[in-house]
């Protein structure tokens, strides 16, 4: 057994639930954090003090050492600091941890998104004088749902990813130290704007659904998104996307930890191909994934030259249709706060957390 470390899980959904849970049950100390806006979703898991988990994790009851919507609370005395939000609440949740972070904690994004960078911008301005190590991974360990309304979640499938930190020098350290928790989940990715990058998410979810608006509309997604809505013309299109961010993966000396051959080979499980896509064009697969990783890629290859004019297009059609800016609101270069690094600035901030 080993020995129980003190976790704070941010986000109270499908895979903060998971974490939580199944943490607990592997002998940890977990309190569970919700902002206060999204009080509600906390009801029936303190009404139960817990959360039912379901499926091949660990199974049964496991009963949370705190569950809160005060943040502070949350922070104090946490070793590792899990962030199971969407990546547009990550600058938000920066600003709610700054003040109470200590000296020597960890915090890990499921996903990252960039995130980690979004923290470290933010750490910089309001707790500069604490040493934060910040861990980002291509997305969630769980493949999980939260029953609604419930405080149950089941787990469907454990997930294999690339984790870095930020920064890059720092990575194996922190993926040996998340091992007391996930002992084989994580492989090390080269830096974070790597595991980022290599989202499938990114392929997968804003083009199909721009392409597919009118299944969505017209049915309120209630058609199997990965088996009728990935036509051969459809695949042309991300497969042109896939080779806009290959350029950019090039350039930076990167490896796409998602090729295309391997999303298509994702694309036939039959468990995946059951599964449903956007319900409407304010879906989370357009809302999170166009200004969270559509617009960090277009914007990446700006700043090395490698044109993405596929990208561009379908961010510019997903802007027109929801009468959102997402190049205007997305995660660019500028807002992360490395625009105008050359190549190799690029490389060493990312590796060593500094340009020069």
């Amino acid at each position: 057994m080993m020995d129980a470390r003190k976790i704070t899980v941010i986000g109270s959904g499908n895979v903060g639930c998971a974490i939580s849970a199944d943490l607990t049950l592997a002998g940890h100390e977990v309190c569970l954090y919700e902002m206060p806006q999204f009080k509600e979703s906390l009801v029936p898991i303190l009404k139960h003090g817990g959360i039912e988990l379901l499926g091949v994790a660990r199974t049964g009851f496991a009963r949370l050492s705190k569950i809160t919507t005060e943040i502070e609370a949350a922070i104090r005395g946490a070793e590792v600091i899990m962030i199971a939000t969407v990546a547009l609440a990550h600058e938000t949740i920066a600003e709610l941890c700054a003040p109470y972070l200590e000296d020597g904690q960890t915090i890990v994004l499921f996903p990252g998104n960039l995130g980690s960078l979004v923290f470290v911008k933010v750490l910089k301005e309001k707790a500069a004088d604490k040493h934060i190590k910040i861990v980002e991974a291509v997305s969630a360990p769980y493949g999980c749902r939260r029953v609604a309304g419930q405080a149950e979640v089941n787990v469907r499938s454990f997930l294999k990813l690339n984790a870095a930190a930020f920064p890059a020098k720092d990575t194996n350290r922190a993926i040996d130290d998340l091992k007391d928790f996930y002992p084989d989940a994580f492989l090390p990715g080269r830096n974070v704007l790597e595991v980022s990058l290599s989202n499938p998410n990114i392929l997968l979810h804003v083009g199909p659904c721009i392409l597919n608006t009118g299944w969505i509309e017209a049915t309120g997604g209630e058609f199997a998104f990965y088996r009728q809505g990935m036509s051969p013309s459809v695949l042309r299109i991300m497969e042109a996307m896939w080779h806009e961010k290959n350029a950019i993966f090039e350039v930076l000396g990167l490896t796409d930890h998602y090729p295309f051959d391997a999303i298509k080979r994702m694309i036939t499980d039959p468990q995946v191909q059951l599964l449903q896509g956007a319900t409407d064009m304010r879906h989370r697969f357009i809302t999170e994934d166009c200004p969270m990783g559509m617009v960090s890629t277009a914007s990446l290859g700006d700043m090395i030259g490698v044109p993405t004019p596929i990208f561009k297009a379908l961010i510019t059609l997903a802007s027109e249709i929801n009468g959102t800016d997402y190049f205007k609101e997305g995660r660019t270069m500028e807002r992360l706060g490395i625009s105008g690094l050359s190549r190799d600035e690029l490389g060493k901030f990312l590796a060593e957390g500094h340009p020069q």
